[in-house]
């Protein structure tokens, strides 16, 4: 009888309950101890500072969705991050107004995502050859135009885009969060985004009823570039210098927040709702692992631990029907 009971219990669970991801009660989990561990975690102060750490791993991890939809995958974000941002930053100091040498960077990612989308779409590459060379050619030219050396750049303009602020609203938030209306008005609202969702859940039945594929993967990367390209700024304008190897790692945890959001390798499910939560996961853990003080060596660990069991929580517990 009890048994029965707790069954017709877990069924009667409200829709709302069923839909939220295992991320979003791991994350509430960990805010919760981190705020107990640590009493500056849980203030207006710190969480701003969350919003901040966050921003450019927002952005990347939108780029990173957006081709996980296609069943593809992007290693390049982060290497393309850091050219964008050095290619920004060297465009200010040979005397470009600091709004072009941002564009210059914005169109630097958008580059870089094209040569991939012609690699994957056209040549015909498998996405994980071709965006990992990509990630060589433009980690190597970030690290050969800087001479291998942070690069800085102090104009009002560019600096305003790292650390001013909109009210009390801190600008690489502001950044973040128009680059995700953006890529939700682009995923669905117009025929690009039902293209993306064709693309993962079956290209060739998408190509037999006359969609350009090629075309629409081409576009995919492009985007993706794109948004690489703002983060690389944000980053740039955040540090008020481009480093070389600032991005190196970032395309992993773009990656992880995507899959961790509930975006599927496979048949083009999911979407950036949930990498919303996944972001939010990382950039807590990060922050929160720093405020209660633990060590450098450990955090990697300890990050990596906490993603996969997330990743598996949510698995087990859709396989059991408790979420949907």
């Amino acid at each position: 009888m009890e048994t029965r009971a707790t069954t017709e219990q877990t069924k009667s669970l409200p829709s709302l309950l069923q839909r939220v991801p295992a991320v979003a009660w791991v994350l509430l989990a960990l805010i919760a101890f981190f705020a107990m561990l640590a009493p500056g975690f849980f203030t207006l102060g710190n969480f701003l500072n969350i919003a901040v750490q966050g921003s450019v791993l927002m952005v990347l991890a939108l780029a990173a969705t957006i081709v996980i939809l296609t069943q593809g995958i992007d290693l390049s974000s982060g290497a393309i991050l850091t050219f964008s941002g050095i290619i920004a930053v060297l465009s200010m100091q040979a005397g470009l107004p600091a709004p072009l040498a941002m564009l210059a960077g914005l169109l630097t990612g958008l580059a870089c995502g094209a040569l991939n989308g012609f690699l994957v779409s056209w040549a015909l590459l498998p996405p994980f050859i071709a965006t990992l060379g990509m990630q060589g050619v433009a980690g190597g030219l970030a690290v050969v135009l800087s001479r291998a050396g942070a690069i800085y750049a102090d104009a009002p303009f560019f600096t305003f885009f790292g650390s001013g602020r909109l009210l009390i609203i801190p600008m690489p938030f502001v950044v973040a969060a128009v680059a995700y209306l953006c890529t939700w008005v682009v995923l669905y609202q117009t025929p690009f985004g039902s293209y993306i969702f064709a693309l993962g859940g079956n290209e060739a039945g998408a190509a037999l009823s006359g969609v350009r594929t090629k075309s629409w993967k081409f576009g995919v990367y492009v985007f993706a570039g794109l948004l690489a390209g703002v983060g690389g700024v944000v980053m740039a304008a955040r540090l008020r210098a481009a480093d070389p190897i600032v991005g190196v790692g970032w395309e992993f945890d773009a990656i992880a927040a995507t899959i961790l959001g509930g975006t599927s390798f496979e048949e083009g499910r999911g979407g950036i709702a949930g990498t919303i939560a996944g972001v939010a996961l990382i950039a807590v853990l990060r922050n929160g692992l720093n405020v209660i003080g633990l060590a450098t060596a450990w955090q990697a660990a300890v990050i990596g631990t906490i993603i996969i069991g997330a990743i598996v929580l949510d698995v087990l517990l859709k396989r059991k029907g408790i979420l949907k």
